[in-house]
């Protein structure tokens, strides 16, 4: 957890999503990193299907930016599209890299349609139920991602009032985020909420609460890390409110998140698991959640690359 006192501000509401902000100091250059979604604009990156399903590899051609992917990052493409499991840094100019993922899309091991099956072409999005990042992230368990990923798509299809299974594909969690109806959702989301944390300059995190009950917390150590991903963060949310349906709920208050935050800093040491060449990724639980912690080791361990909360329960 940040050892810098945070400034909260909020809530930012619309419907049934509540978010906080959270201000404070770069602690690092945030410059020397970048977001897998830009890496992939900018093809700085080269993610290779393996032909394994728990593994692929990734290039970063860059010679002077890391890319960081962020568990729960999705992968379009290969024989099937795959999540990362855990957060992973990728140097600059590092040759080809082994990254641990899972599948997202349980009915596909071919070449789709306009696709190149050998490679990997975006992530635009993150998986966004508590249950499909916590079976990604903490258990790493393939079943329940695809029990998790099949039941998303039923409640946002009960949600829109429609189904979100893609005809080129049904079982893909990434071509049913891609539905069109699901995006027109979005945008009332994101016109109300983005700029919120867009325009301001010393954002360091946030956090969001569906129907006033805790979900996720999002910590990072620069402002410029921050913005890189605010626009998957603020989608994870998004998609989080949908799924729980309209409707407006009690709204919590700063005094809440920042008990949420002293809960989940008094957590325990559970594991540590070390991701070459450069990653290494503490889990803590407390009663009502789990606590991801993400270091570089060319930073070190006096600051976190990235905090993540997730509650199991309201508050």
């Amino acid at each position: 957890m940040t050892k810098n006192p945070l400034v909260t501000s909020g809530p930012y509401t619309h419907q049934n999503l509540a978010i906080f902000l959270f201000h404070g100091p770069d602690q690092i250059d945030g410059n020397r990193y970048t977001s897998l979604k830009d890496a992939f604009d900018q093809k700085q990156v080269r993610i290779y299907e393996t032909g394994r399903v728990g593994e692929l590899k990734v290039k970063n051609l860059s010679r002077t930016t890391d890319i960081f992917i962020q568990s729960g990052d999705v992968l379009k493409g290969g024989r099937q599209d795959r999540t990362v499991c855990i957060d992973f840094i990728i140097p600059a100019r590092s040759g080809r890299v082994r990254i641990p993922t899972l599948c997202v899309e349980s009915g596909r091991w071919r070449k789709r349609r306009g696709e190149d099956d050998a490679h990997f072409s975006s992530s635009s999005h993150s998986l966004h139920a508590k249950s499909i990042r916590i079976a990604a992230a903490a258990a790493q368990d393939q079943h329940a991602v695809w029990h998790s990923v099949a039941e998303s798509q039923e409640v946002l299809g009960a949600a829109l009032g429609k189904s979100v299974h893609a005809l080129a594909s049904p079982s893909s969690y990434q071509l049913s985020m891609e539905d069109p109806d699901l995006e027109r959702r979005k945008r009332q989301y994101q016109d109300k909420l983005y700029q919120a944390a867009a325009s301001a300059s010393d954002v360091v995190g946030y956090a969001f609460y569906v129907k006033g009950e805790r979900n996720t917390i999002d910590i990072y150590p620069s402002t410029n890390v921050f913005q890189k991903l605010w626009s998957k963060l603020l989608g994870v949310a998004i998609l989080e409110a949908i799924s729980a349906q309209n409707g407006k709920a009690t709204v919590p208050d700063k005094a809440d998140v920042e008990a949420w935050l002293e809960a989940a800093a008094k957590a325990p040491l559970r594991e540590t698991k070390n991701a070459p060449p450069r990653t290494r990724v503490q889990s803590k639980s407390y009663e009502n959640g789990i606590v991801f912690e993400t270091f570089d080791d060319a930073i070190g361990d006096h600051v976190a690359l990235h905090t993540n909360i997730i509650s199991d329960s309201g508050s």
